[in-house]
């Protein structure tokens, strides 16, 4: 699931461009920057609630519970939307995403019961 969560954030982020068109306003340039952000964080949040809704079945979670999780996965996917949009270095994206997965999961730890964690944990092959 972990590897599906990464490839979901870079397909998303390879099929979208923000503001390729030349634009000679900055002002309007950056409303189209906005926007196309806009669009990408609204495509991670329903891809947010997709998996939030299969971990709500696989682990038996509560409507509290999976809403809970939903948030902390939106969080999590934008941080990492913004690490693979950067101009960093291939080997620094990986640091930074598999740092992303990492404190995702300790948030996790503090959300779901020691059965459930170890449960989503076999979901996402770590």
């Amino acid at each position: 699931m972990r590897i599906f969560t990464i490839l979901l954030l870079l397909f998303i982020c390879t099929t979208t461009s923000i503001a390729q068109t030349q634009v000679e306003d900055p002002q309007e340039k950056l409303k189209l920057v906005e926007e196309e952000l806009e669009q990408i964080n609204k495509k991670l949040e329903e891809l947010a609630e997709q998996r939030a809704i299969l971990l709500q079945q696989e682990l038996n979670l509560s409507n509290y519970a999976s809403d809970r999780v939903k948030n902390v996965i939106i969080k999590y996917s934008i941080q990492a939307n913004k690490v693979i949009q950067s101009n960093a270095s291939a080997n620094e994206k990986t640091k930074n995403l598999s740092n992303i997965v990492y404190f995702q999961n300790e948030e996790f730890k503090k959300l779901l019961t020691v059965h459930q964690f170890y449960k989503y944990l076999k979901l996402t092959d770590i």
